[in-house]
């Protein structure tokens, strides 16, 4: 019997250690208050980072919101359509601006992240919660030149920066459905900067099938320690660890009892030499996923990324900015999958960026950036990419117009993959084994208007397209198609805020199709939301918060059992 009331039990302590405004700090600050830190994309300098246009969720934006996984945040970001398999912790696509699931590259300060390991190497936000990251950033549009291979259709990116406020948070309506997180920082005599977040959440509340009689309950535990100290009064050295399991149960026709075991971990270093007008940094990144799924058989995934980064960023003057850099990234990856549809994969392949932007001010109003990267990949070659954008003030109006593009790789699957354990595919479906990489190009003007301090209006126009998509022909022939698709799209946001509320109306129009016209899947073109934050000082209940989101979706084509109709 369905509970009416619940318990609810919120606790949550602040020990803060006073902390600066992000635009305030100094980039050393050993003796005075400490610094909160703000992420800098890569391939950027001052002006042309600037230019991003970029969608930030701060640390103080999770808290207010009151979810604790990934998904739920994103679920209200305009332009980004979210679908997963069942309640929290079951498998979780993106469709950014009505690209595909694994055309959105996701980041851990600025390193990619996406998962080798599975067959399109996609990123699945349903494993993901919010108790170690401090920052997420979702970048809109092909972002190849900035991120590297596979921000096809736009990046999102993690970001673990050192937390100064101490904190410690328990939620719980039930021995089912309950969360602890915390958030820990000290300083030594010596000048090490030590920081440990974290948390863990478990959730059961129904079944990923409806038919199903058991609850699908997940427990994740997160985990991310962040250090940083000056080694002289230019240079820095910064580390970071990321750790997050999560274990899901779901629903398979097979097996109503089916669970999932999806282990993640990453370590990065850096170094950062600033002077007063050159900042270089050098960056190492390694990362697993480490999967197990017990249907009627075990399924097992696991995949390594080693990345190395080094890039250079200088401010010539207040009118010009410019940078470049390199990157290298190995990807290696091994997964067994079997039952009636198995299908498996085991290789490395390897990719070599150079890439390079410059800023211009023409005058206080008017800013040009540039930003173009060159890859070569073991199997596709070489690519080049680039991103455009002029912005324009004009009094309390900012216009930006951009075009920019992506490439995609292959990904291990297709490169390696095959079937031979599969009783369905009897040995007959076989990855493309092409070599030839996906393409996207995205065109945007965007403006917005700022009526006060207090109120401003958004909107932004795009349209894009992605060449030589890998799709399944039918059910039994594998990749062995290519395709185009066409998006476009109307982004609207209206925002009202001041000291103690905000509030958000979004709307979205949009469009995504085959290149023949047929609607893609899931791509909702209707879509309009209502964001509500506010603090209240009540003299009955003191100081409290209160935050309603809520987002129509409209009617979207899906798969309904074998027929393809439109339905929410």
């Amino acid at each position: 019997m369905k509970k009416l009331f619940t318990i609810i039990l919120s606790i949550l302590i602040y020990l803060p250690l006073e902390s600066k405004e992000l635009e305030n700090c100094k980039w050393r600050n050993i003796s005075g208050t400490p610094c909160l830190t703000i992420f800098s994309a890569p391939n950027t300098s001052e002006i042309t980072e600037s230019s991003l246009g970029k969608t930030v969720i701060t640390k103080k934006m999770m808290i207010d919101s009151g979810y604790q996984d990934v998904r739920s945040v994103l679920e209200y970001v305009a332009g980004i359509d979210v679908y997963s398999d069942g309640p929290t912790g079951q498998k979780t696509s993106i469709f950014m601006r009505g690209t595909n699931s694994n055309h959105t590259l996701v980041l851990l300060n600025g390193t990619p992240i996406n998962d080798q390991g599975s067959p399109k190497a996609m990123f699945d936000f349903g494993y993901d919660f919010l108790q170690g990251l401090q920052q997420i950033e979702i970048y809109k549009g092909a972002s190849g030149a900035i991120f590297g291979p596979a921000a096809i259709g736009g990046a999102i990116n993690f970001v673990t920066a050192i937390d100064y406020e101490n904190s410690a948070s328990i939620n719980a309506s039930d021995r089912r459905n309950n969360s602890i997180s915390g958030n820990y920082t000290y300083i030594t005599d010596n000048g090490w900067h030590h920081n440990i977040k974290g948390g863990s959440s478990q959730a059961e509340e129904i079944s990923a099938g409806n038919s199903k009689p058991d609850l699908d309950g997940t427990k994740n535990l997160s985990l991310n320690y962040n250090t940083q100290k000056f080694l002289s009064d230019n240079l820095k050295f910064k580390g970071t660890g990321y750790v997050r399991k999560t274990e899901t149960g779901y629903d398979k026709s097979s097996d109503e009892y089916a669970s999932g075991t999806n282990i993640m971990y990453a370590l990065q270093s850096s170094l950062e030499n600033k002077t007063e007008k050159k900042l270089d940094t050098f960056t190492s990144h390694v990362h697993v996923y480490d999967r197990v799924y017990d249907e009627a058989e075990k399924n097992k995934y696991y995949s390594q990324t080693y990345s190395l980064k080094a890039e250079r960023k200088i401010n010539f003057s207040d009118n010009l900015s410019y940078g470049f850099g390199s990157d290298y990234k190995y990807d290696k990856g091994d997964f067994q999958v079997y039952g009636t549809y198995g299908n498996s994969a085991k290789g490395h392949s390897d990719n070599l960026g150079i890439f390079s932007n410059a800023g211009y001010k023409i005058d206080e109003t008017t800013t040009l950036s540039l930003h173009t990267r060159g890859d070569s990949h073991k199997y596709s070659g070489e690519n080049i990419t680039y991103r455009l954008n002029a912005t324009k003030l004009i009094d309390k109006l900012t216009l930006s117009l951009s075009e920019s593009t992506g490439v995609r790789h292959p990904d291990l699957y297709v490169l390696h993959g095959g079937n031979p354990g599969s009783s369905f595919y009897n040995g007959a479906f076989k990855a493309m084994l092409t070599t030839k990489p996906e393409t996207s190009l995205t065109r945007e003007l965007a403006a917005e208007y700022n009526l006060s301090d207090s109120i401003s209006f958004g909107t932004t126009a795009y349209r894009g397209s992605v060449s030589d998509v890998l799709n399944r022909s039918n059910s039994s022939g594998g990749y062995n198609e290519t395709l185009d698709i066409e998006q476009e799209g109307l982004e609207s946001s209206f925002t009202f805020k001041n000291d103690n509320q905000r509030v958000s109306l979004t709307n979205t129009l949009s469009k995504s199709s085959e290149g023949n016209g047929r609607p893609q899947l899931r791509r909702p073109e209707k879509q309009y939301g209502v964001n509500y934050n506010a603090k209240l000082n009540s003299s009955y209940t003191g100081l409290f918060g209160m935050n309603v989101n809520y987002r129509h979706v409209g009617k979207a084509e899906d798969w309904v059992g074998s027929v393809r109709k439109k339905s929410r």
